[in-house]
């Protein structure tokens, strides 16, 4: 049953169509982008999850988690997969969501245009002004997983959605290409490279937060058109643990998760 609250699913159904999940450097990365928001005080917030690059997948499993502190869970609702009976979702008792959906036909899998909203997350938002709190795609409980229609892993790309407590409520579009981003290695302990396809010129500010929304570094670049890096001295202005990289431009911002391990 959909919205279920016992994670009975977890590989009982699914199982059977996982494989252990490897990156791949020649298949095209399954997106999933958490929209970022600016909401008041007390609103009701509708947060759509949006794929892209989401060809002749067969299944999936993701696990989703925010700062209980500032966002509410109220529902997911506006289901957009195939077969919503092959879709279900849990909350652990840390309020971490977990879920899986596999295709009706799993030998065929099933596709959707780039930016399609597979369902959306509605919070009350329980914060004070200046309050912030992160939607983020997590290790746990369920690690990420994606397979096609030949049951072989698919990569993942990530989008954090970031919710800003504040006075007037507007939706802030996540930020898709002109600009992709990857941080390479990721785990990291020297030094992190995060490479950029700028698709035209543009002045960018690169942040690495720590998980309490502090920023620990800070840099400004001018970028051409093309593949760019802006390297990261991890070993000597970070310690080891969980940061989001983000990418601020014109345009708006690209977030990625970066881990430090030394």
């Amino acid at each position: 049953m959909v919205g279920s609250n016992q994670p009975t699913f977890i590989r009982a159904t699914f199982g059977a169509f996982l494989l252990v999940f490897a990156l791949s450097t020649t298949q095209a990365q399954v997106g999933f982008i958490a929209e970022s928001q600016v909401a008041s005080p007390g609103s009701v917030i509708h947060l759509p999850v949006k794929v892209t690059e989401f060809d002749s997948i067969s299944g999936f499993q993701l696990s989703i988690e925010w700062d209980t502190l500032v966002l509410q869970f109220d529902s997911i609702s506006n289901y957009d997969l195939e077969k919503i009976e092959n879709f279900d979702w849990a909350l652990d008792t840390f309020h971490r969501m977990s879920m899986f959906w596999y295709a009706d036909d799993v030998y065929s899998g099933f596709s959707t245009e780039n930016g399609h909203t597979i369902f959306t997350l509605s919070f009350t938002v329980i914060g004070t002004l200046g309050d912030s709190s992160w939607v983020s795609f997590v290790d746990e409980p369920l690690a990420p997983e994606v397979i096609d229609y030949n049951d072989d892993p698919v990569p993942i790309d990530f989008t954090y959605g970031l919710v800003q407590v504040q006075e007037n409520s507007a939706v802030v579009p996540a930020f898709i290409p002109p600009l992709k981003m990857q941080i390479i290695p990721n785990p990291c302990r020297e030094w992190c490279d995060v490479q950029l396809e700028v698709s035209q010129a543009t002045d960018v500010i690169l942040q690495v937060v720590n998980l309490a929304g502090s920023v620990v570094y800070e840099l400004e670049r001018h970028l051409m058109p093309g593949n760019q890096d802006i390297s990261i001295p991890a070993a000597d202005a970070l310690h080891s643990g969980g940061y989001y990289v983000i990418v601020i431009t014109e345009q708006g911002r690209y977030i990625k998760r970066m881990l430090v391990q030394k």
